[in-house]
């Protein structure tokens, strides 16, 4: 334990020697209410944690209680209530409600949310790509634009499918082999 917190101390130390304008660590009480170390609160190259946080960029983790924003990701953003991102790779999840503007990875929530591009799969009991989905979704209500991919669920619906597969007892497509099937639609 000791040897943990030495290594703790000598990261926080040095921070500042390669840290440069970023923040390694930040710790946020609400919105942009918020310190970080060693000086700048909306670019983290690091760890940000609090009850709700707003960061311009994070490369590394988010993780908030109930609010978690960024504006571009490269890693995880993750809170139990709200977690929101406008750009990212990587997670963006929470248990009750993720929403993204352009995702290339995970999303994962009760409701799901993408606004323009997604590209990597949804997970949620409701999931909504509200343009071009490259991969998968899987809930039990599925709703995509335009599907490069798989639905997976109880109802899936797809405005259009360019190349992919619904798997669900009700499948909804109006260029699909019919415009709603039991079990199976596709295109390809």
């Amino acid at each position: 334990m000791k040897k943990l917190a030495v290594l703790l101390v000598a990261l926080f130390v040095a921070a500042p020697a390669f840290a440069g304008d970023n923040g390694i660590l930040k710790l946020s009480l609400w919105d942009d209410i918020a310190v970080a170390l060693p000086n700048n609160t909306q670019t983290v190259r690091g760890i940000d944690v609090g009850i709700g946080s707003n960061t311009n960029s994070i490369y590394g983790l988010q993780w908030d209680l109930l609010v978690s924003k960024a504006g571009e990701l490269r890693g995880i953003n993750e809170a139990l209530a709200v977690a929101k991102i406008n750009e990212g790779y990587g997670i963006n999840g929470a248990w009750i409600y993720a929403r993204s503007n352009r995702l290339y990875g995970l999303q994962s929530a009760i409701v799901d949310i993408n606004d323009s591009h997604f590209g990597g799969a949804q997970f949620g009991i409701v999931n909504f790509a509200h343009g071009t989905l490259i991969g998968a979704q899987v809930g039990i209500y599925n709703q995509v634009e335009d599907l490069h991919g798989v639905q997976l669920g109880i109802v899936n619906n797809a405005h259009h499918i360019t190349q992919g597969l619904q798997l669900g007892i009700v499948n909804i497509a109006k260029n699909g082999w019919f415009p709603v099937m039991v079990l199976v639609n596709g295109r390809f």
